[in-house]
C-alpha cells in the first residue's frame, strides 16, 4: 500500500547553492513527523517543495499514489496539504474570523468564484470558521482585528487558518518560533491534542518539543538526510547535538563592560499605542555611545512597539525622542534614518526579488561599512551574494537583515528579536556578531526574549513589562538573583 505522502530523491538548488540533495521521505496516514537540523539544514525548503511553492530541481513528490510535484500551491490547499509559516501571515486589518473564512475558501470546491462575494452571504461559513477558532482557543477574539493579536495569538490564529482548510496533512513550520515560555506551551499543547488522524510534519528548533511530538524523525544537515528513526534513535546521536549547537554556550562570551558617559539615544516618558489600544505607559531609557542596551520583556509586553517608536513607525502620543541630543520625536521614519537611527525588524521582512547583494546595495550610505565588511562579517552572504534573498535560511537571513542596515552607516541600530526561529548555533553567531559591533565601536538597541543570550551579550538590561521599565541594572544582577529574575521576567 503507498503511504499517505512520499517523496523520493527531492533536490533543489539555488543559483548553485544546493538546498536539498537527496531527501527520501515516506509518511502513513496519522503520522507525526519531526524533521530537525540547524539553520541552513533544508528544512523550510523541504516544506516549501511539498507545498509546491518552490518546484524540485530533481525527485518526486507523491500524495495518496499521484505525482504533485509540480501541481502549484492552490491545487495543493484544495487536495488537503496546509501549511504555516516561520513568520505569520494573515490579513492583519481584517477581523480575526474573516481570516479564518478566507482559508477555508482555499479548500472549498468553488472557493475561487465565492471568494468574490461577500464573506458573511456565504451560507455557514462563519459558523465553521467560529467552529475552527474554538479549536484554538480564539473564539472569543473572533470580531477583534488581527493586528491587535499578540505574538501567541498570531501563531494560533495561523493555525486556525491552516485547519480551516480541513487538511489531510498540516505542514508546521517553526511554530513555537519567537514565543514566550507560557506562549510556547500553549502552542504545543494545542498541536498535541490535534485529531490523531491527521498526519503532521514539524519543523521545529526545539528539539525537546520536536521529539516530544513526534513518532518518526529526519534529521537534515547542509541539505541531506543526516538520520531518520525514532525519537529515541536521535536523542541518542552524538552528532545530532554537535550540529545544533557545535559544542558551544552563550556562557562561553566573556566581555568587559562598555563604560561610556555620552548619551546617543535618550526617551523620556513615550507613550504610544494602536488606536485606542495604549501600549507604552512612559518609557524612559537611555543608551550610550558603544553600548549593547538590552530591551527584555515577554511577548505583548512592548518591545517591539518601543522600538517601531523610536524608528517613527508608530507615533508616539506623549514623550520626546533625541538622537544624538536632536529631539527626532516630530520625525517620521525617513528623517529618523537620516539622523542615525537603523531598525533590524522582526521578522527580517526581505524582498523577494532581489538577490543577496542587491538588496545589501539598496539603501547603501557611504561610511565604514561597506560590502566587503559585510561579507567579512558574514562570510555565509558572501558565499549567496547572487541568490534571491528569500531562498535564504532563516539564520542566513538574518545575517542579512543586520548586513542591510549596517550598509546604511547607522549612529544606533536598533534589533528586534534577532534570535526568532534561529537553532542554538545559529544564535551563537547572532550573538557573536553583536560582540564584534561592540568592539567596532557601534551602539545597539537590543530588545530581545532570549534572556540569556540578551544576558551574555549587553552591557545594560532594561526589562519592560506591561508597557513600563521595571528593571534598569547590569545583566549580573539578573543572572545571579533568579527570584528578581522571575519576579521581572517570569523565567
Amino acid at each position: 500500500m503507498a503511504p499517505l505522502l512520499q517523496l523520493e530523491d527531492v533536490s533543489k538548488h539555488f543559483a548553485g547553492v544546493v538546498a536539498l540533495d537527496g531527501v527520501d521521505l515516506r509518511l502513513e496516514p496519522g503520522e507525526r513527523h519531526a524533521i530537525i537540523g540547524p539553520n541552513g539544514a533544508g528544512k523550510s525548503t523541504l516544506l516549501k517543495v511539498i507545498s509546491s511553492e518552490l518546484t524540485a530541481t530533481r525527485g518526486r513528490v507523491s500524495f495518496e499514489g499521484r505525482d504533485i510535484t509540480a501541481v502549484g500551491p492552490a491545487r495543493i490547499a484544495q487536495l488537503g496539504i496546509s501549511r504555516t509559516f516561520q513568520t505569520s501571515g494573515f490579513f492583519a486589518e481584517d477581523r480575526v474570523v474573516e481570516n479564518v473564512m478566507l482559508a477555508r475558501l482555499a479548500r472549498a470546491d468553488k472557493g475561487r468564484w465565492q471568494a468574490w462575494r461577500r464573506l458573511d452571504r456565504i451560507a455557514g461559513l462563519r459558523d465553521r470558521a467560529l467552529e475552527t477558532l474554538a479549536l484554538v482557543g480564539l473564539e472569543h477574539r473572533a470580531d477583534t482585528p488581527a493586528a491587535a493579536l499578540s505574538h501567541g495569538e498570531h501563531r494560533q490564529l495561523e493555525i486556525a487558518m491552516a485547519l480551516a482548510q480541513e487538511p489531510s496533512v498540516l505542514l508546521a513550520d517553526e511554530p513555537l518560533a519567537g514565543l514566550a515560555q507560557a506562549e510556547r506551551e500553549q502552542i504545543a499543547q494545542l498541536l498535541r491534542g490535534l485529531d490523531a488522524g491527521l498526519t503532521m510534519i514539524v519543523v521545529e528548533h526545539d528539539l525537546e518539543f520536536a521529539l516530544g511530538i513526534a513518532d518518526t524523525t529526519t534529521v537534515l544537515h547542509l541539505g541531506k538526510v543526516l538520520s531518520q528513526g525514532s525519537p529515541g534513535q536521535v536523542r541518542e546521536d552524538p552528532e545530532v547535538e554537535r550540529i545544533y549547537t557545535g559544542g558551544r554556550s552563550l556562557d562561553e562570551v566573556k566581555r568587559d563592560v562598555t563604560e561610556t558617559t555620552a548619551v546617543q539615544l535618550r526617551v523620556r516618558g513615550l507613550h504610544a499605542g494602536y488606536g485606542q489600544a495604549a501600549v507604552l505607559h512612559g518609557i524612559d531609557l537611555e543608551v550610550g555611545t558603544g553600548e549593547i542596551v538590552g530591551l527584555l520583556g515577554r511577548n505583548g509586553m512592548g518591545k517591539s512597539t518601543t522600538l517601531n517608536c523610536l524608528m517613527g513607525l508608530v507615533s508616539a502620543t506623549a514623550g520626546t525622542v533625541e538622537v544624538d541630543g536632536t529631539d527626532v520625536t516630530a520625525s517620521g521614519p525617513l528623517q529618523r534614518s537620516r539622523s542615525g537611527l537603523g531598525l533590524v525588524p522582526q521578522g527580517r521582512r526581505i524582498m523577494t526579488d532581489l538577490s543577496v547583494e542587491e538588496q545589501l546595495e539598496l539603501g547603501a550610505r557611504p561610511g565604514n561599512w561597506t560590502l566587503e565588511r559585510v561579507y567579512a562579517l558574514f562570510p555565509n552572504l558572501a558565499d549567496r551574494r547572487k541568490l534571491i534573498g528569500t531562498y535564504l535560511s532563516g539564520g542566513e537571513q538574518q545575517m542579512l537583515a543586520l548586513g542591510r542596515v549596517l550598509m546604511r552607516n547607522p549612529g544606533i541600530i536598533l534589533m528586534d528579536e534577532p534570535s526568532e526561529g534561529l537553532s542554538p548555533l545559529m544564535v551563537s553567531v547572532v550573538r557573536d556578531a553583536l560582540v564584534k559591533l561592540s568592539e567596532q565601536g557601534e551602539t545597539v538597541l537590543l530588545a530581545e526574549q532570549n534572556v540569556p543570550m540578551a544576558l551574555s551579550v549587553a552591557d545594560r538590561i532594561y526589562v519592560i513589562d506591561r508597557g513600563e521599565i521595571v528593571f534598569e541594572g547590569r545583566p549580573f544582577e539578573l543572572r545571579d538573583d533568579p527570584t528578581l529574575l522571575r519576579k521581572t521576567l517570569g523565567v
